[in-house]
């Protein structure tokens, strides 16, 4: 029986539990679920896989309201399965399959609030002591230097040694190191964050449903303090990122704040300045040659 493309994924998508990569097992299985939505049918054969093809369904997924990231989530989760298949020997490489598609990332798609927006987010008067947990976890996520909502998770008192805050993030493995004062140390004890064990799959799946839970509060915070803003657990690294930025912190010291082993990691975070904060800078460097 010939193997399908959709048989193949599978077959990856198990090799990938059983090693504990509980994250790309589902994007994987995210992607070929979308793509058969895209056909129509269950059952996706290599030979589904053609530039014109993806195209189309590049032009679907616009069609239906993804986002580009998310487009490029998926095409680059195609774009591995394929490849696992050619190095298997299942299919011929087929040069420039995924040119034509977007495989990038959306440097438009703003994730960052402004800091009055954030500042109504994270200090805003709400009853719901449901929603005041979520402003005292988000605080503390951009309070610590925009701490990903999985590092806040693995997070105890224990952590801070003279006055450092010292982890290392779960994605990457990069030792960040943080100073914190009483008032952040208080924060830390007051969240009592469970933790998950994320080599396995019930800790995968609990931890991946509190994140689904703390999103979904988040919408709910911003439409009780009417900000009309996406608001996700990304915004407040975003925030984090750009807000140093404008007060002119060095990218340097933002990406070792960050965790980011490459600058260039931290640079696709940052939203760029606008056209005021430009001229301001441009009078500064021009400054030179005005006529005294």
């Amino acid at each position: 029986m010939k193997v399908t493309f959709s048989c193949f994924t599978q077959t990856c998508i198990n090799k990938l539990r059983s090693c504990g990569s509980f994250s790309t097992a589902h994007l994987y299985g995210c992607a070929v679920h979308s793509f058969s939505e895209f056909l129509g049918r269950d059952t996706i054969r290599f030979g589904d896989i053609t530039t014109q093809a993806l195209k189309l369904y590049e032009k679907y997924l616009i069609r239906t309201s993804h986002s580009y990231n998310t487009i490029s989530t998926y095409m680059r989760m195609l774009r591995a399965i394929y490849n696992k298949a050619v190095m298997a020997g299942l299919v011929k490489y087929v040069f420039n399959l995924f040119h034509d598609v977007f495989t990038g990332v959306d440097r438009n798609h703003k994730k960052a609030l402004d800091e009055p927006k954030l500042k109504e987010i994270l200090t805003g008067d709400v009853k719901s002591p449901v929603l005041k947990r979520v402003q005292l976890v988000a605080a503390a996520m951009y309070r610590l230097c925009g701490m990903p909502f999985v590092d806040l998770q693995h997070l105890d008192i224990d952590s801070i040694v003279d006055g450092i805050l010292k982890y290392n993030r779960h994605k990457t493995g990069t030792s960040v190191n943080i100073p914190v004062n009483k008032d952040i140390c208080k924060l830390i004890t007051q969240l009592c964050v469970p933790s998950f064990d994320l080599s396995t799959e019930i800790g995968y799946k609990s931890y991946q449903s509190l994140l689904r839970k703390f999103n979904a509060g988040l919408k709910r915070l911003a439409k009780a303090l009417n900000i009309t803003a996406h608001i996700s657990s990304y915004t407040f690294r975003h925030s984090w990122a750009t807000n140093a930025l404008h007060h002119h912190v060095p990218v340097e010291v933002i990406s070792s704040a960050l965790g980011h082993s490459d600058i260039r990691t931290t640079q696709i975070y940052l939203k760029g300045f606008d056209a005021q904060e430009i001229g301001k800078a441009n009078r500064k460097v021009c400054k030179c040659l005005s006529v005294k």
